[in-house]
């Protein structure tokens, strides 16, 4: 059996096979194998690790969000398939729409990134799917209807733009055909962004997806990388208000129970990207603690959450497992882009970078432990880290 048979046949499995799609390639096809990093070394960006991880989102682009459970406190709600989704809906896989998002985000940087693999004749068909003038015409009428104008705002709208930053900047005939397709929704989605921005009235400092530093750094970098004046003056001014007088964070109070972000380095990343690197470093220095304190260590703490996938699954705990294992890897990209913000000589460098390295491994190796809450979303977090480390290849 090819490659390409064996994940399509694979996207038909069982949850638990497909959970481990990415371990089975890697090990030979053997479903319940585990990709292997090389004990204490880093995770590095090949071709082998682009195939496995990009194997995660071919298995959920096609995985329909799960039907509303509630049936409602007040008001009785039913829910009915729409007989015309694969037609009018783009993001309809992958648990819901910001992960389908951010998960054909990792397919378009794969195939990008790795123009040989095997994969992706299956990457181009998949995309050429979801990513058609229908669907897309069908996602800007949804977001049109009233009561969906702030659906996904302000996460899932980020990832949105930034995946049609990558398409557009990609001199590929299929990533201008699907640029085209996106970019009505990314315009809508764009016009009602600085509006929004405008009226935040103050920043939410959580560890989940309203994470407003988060947001504005996927913000930032899509308006830099699209010339978009106004979003950029719009982010830096937020950001300024928000956290330019910051000090004092304690990361030792982290995380929450279901965190897979960490507030005080989603907010000091933003900050590497606002300010410059002389002012960056002495804002830094009054915000995180000391390497060498154990408030910082804490960073480093690996937490997780008792219980088997089935045990967690009954008590609705198995998304939040999910999350702090994501927390990993989320905080390893963070400390990842802070180091890159300091002067090379500053000794918080070295010191960043190898606790990143350690997280990142640690959300590579429980990643299935959360079965599919965690794998329809953590590949994309890993590839996110992994090109922002040094080990990444240059872009075509």
């Amino acid at each position: 059996m090819t490659l390409e048979h064996f994940v399509r046949h694979s996207l038909g499995a069982s949850r638990a096979c497909v959970a481990l799609l990415a371990a089975a390639f890697v090990a030979g096809g053997v479903c319940g194998a585990r990709a292997q990093t090389p004990q204490g070394g880093p995770i590095t960006l090949d071709a082998a690790t682009a195939s496995w991880l990009v194997t995660l989102p071919l298995a959920c682009i096609d995985k329909l969000h799960e039907p509303p459970r509630s049936r409602g406190y007040l008001y009785e709600i039913s829910a009915t398939l729409r007989p015309d989704f694969a037609k009018t809906r783009a993001f309809y896989g992958c648990s819901d729409w910001h992960s389908a998002v951010n998960s054909t985000w990792t397919m378009v940087k794969v195939l990008r990134l790795f123009p040989d693999l095997r994969l992706n004749r299956l990457i181009r068909e998949k995309l050429n799917e979801h990513l058609s003038g229908d669907t897309i015409k069908g996602e800007i009428e949804f977001f049109n209807e009233e009561g969906n104008k702030s659906f996904e705002r302000p996460y899932g709208w980020a990832w949105l733009l930034r995946l049609y930053a990558e398409l557009k900047s990609w001199p590929d005939e299929d990533a201008k055909k699907w640029a085209a397709s996106v970019e009505p929704l990314a315009t809508l989605l764009l016009e009602r962004t600085v509006p929004y921005l405008k009226t935040l009235a103050a920043p939410m400092r959580i560890g989940t997806h309203a994470n407003t530093a988060y947001t504005l750094k996927l913000l930032l970098e899509h308006a830099r990388a699209t010339g978009e004046k106004k979003l950029e003056a719009a982010v830096l001014e937020r950001a300024r208000v928000f956290f330019a007088g910051d000090v004092g964070c304690a990361p030792n109070l982290e995380p929450s129970g279901s965190d897979f972000f960490s507030p005080c380095l989603s907010e000091a990343a933003l900050m590497s990207e606002v300010l410059a690197q002389a002012d960056f470093a002495r804002w830094l220095d009054a915000f995180l603690p000391r390497p060498d304190s154990a408030a910082f260590r804490s960073l480093g703490v690996v937490v997780d959450m008792p219980g088997s996938a089935q045990e967690l699954k009954k008590s609705d705990m198995l998304g939040a497992k999910a999350h702090l294992i994501g927390l990993g890897v989320s905080r390893a990209k963070a400390l990842t882009d802070i180091a890159a913000a300091l002067p090379p000589t500053d000794a918080r460098v070295g010191v960043y970078k190898e606790m990143a390295a350690a997280l990142a491994r640690s959300s590579v190796a429980a990643m299935h432990e959360a079965e599919y809450a965690g794998t329809h979303w953590i590949a994309t977090y890993i590839l996110d880290y992994l090109i922002s480390d040094s080990r990444r290849p240059p872009s075509n």
